[in-house]
């Protein structure tokens, strides 16, 4: 395996995200890049077909990829354990150029992140709230616990426009690289405001329906971001 250097991205990304292995199939890698700039793969979708996984993959050796093992209580499509995901996640690891593990299963994920990210594969450290934003200072607490990551990503569901107050301050205030987004009703609109304001992954859906709720289809978005003006 070659070591490979991480490239934090100087300007908002479109993730386009597939949740299982027939919308991986009817994906064409030579059409991708005007949908997305990085393609996630959520693994806990996709778990028991690691074969037919890896057969699809080679479609994609040209395309910048984020794998995925998500825990049930974040969002999870499937009840994995830890071990589960951290197996799935080294068995894709010579493919990746990011992996995404969530803040709450670093300390028993910590052996299999860092052969990861020994490769040279970049870690996203991610927290999901599908009650609530939470207030300020324990937005500020979340972003502290990942120091360890190349990127910080929050996904909080949004209430009300306070929510974007909040969430827009917590970007301002810290100058490392960071992913942000609101769901439900408003998320759609955060996705653009937080772009505006520095979010560096921005998730859209590749297919027919959103792998989370307020998401953007993954062209919109793209599009969309491409033309809005940065607000410093």
């Amino acid at each position: 395996m070659t070591k490979r250097k991480v490239k934090i991205p100087k300007t908002p990304l479109t993730v386009g995200s597939v949740v299982s292995l027939n919308q991986l199939a009817c994906l064409q890698p030579i059409e991708l890049h005007q949908q997305c700039d990085l393609l996630e793969i959520r693994l806990d979708g996709m778990a028991g077909h690691e074969d037919t996984l890896k057969m699809e993959l080679d479609r994609f050796k040209d395309f910048p990829l984020l794998f995925t093992a998500r825990a049930a209580n974040e969002g999870g499509l499937v009840a994995i354990n830890a071990e589960e995901r951290g197996r799935l996640l080294l068995s894709v690891a010579e493919r990746a150029s990011w992996i995404d593990v969530e803040l709450a299963s670093y300390k028993e994920m910590k052996t299999v992140i860092h052969e990861i990210r020994s490769l040279g594969v970049g870690l996203i450290l991610s927290h999901h709230n599908f009650e609530e934003t939470p207030e300020e200072f324990a937005l500020q607490q979340t972003v502290e616990l990942g120091d360890e990551a190349d990127i910080v990503k929050l996904a909080v569901m949004h209430q009300s426009v306070d929510d974007f107050t909040r969430c827009t301050r917590v970007i301002q205030q810290n100058n490392r690289p960071m992913s942000l987004m609101g769901m439900g009703k408003l998320g759609a609109v955060s996705r653009l405001l937080y772009a505006q304001h520095g979010s560096l992954l921005n998730y859209g859906y590749l297919g027919d329906e959103p792998t989370a709720p307020g998401q953007w289809p993954a062209k919109t978005l793209k599009d969309t971001i491409s033309a809005l003006e940065p607000i410093v």
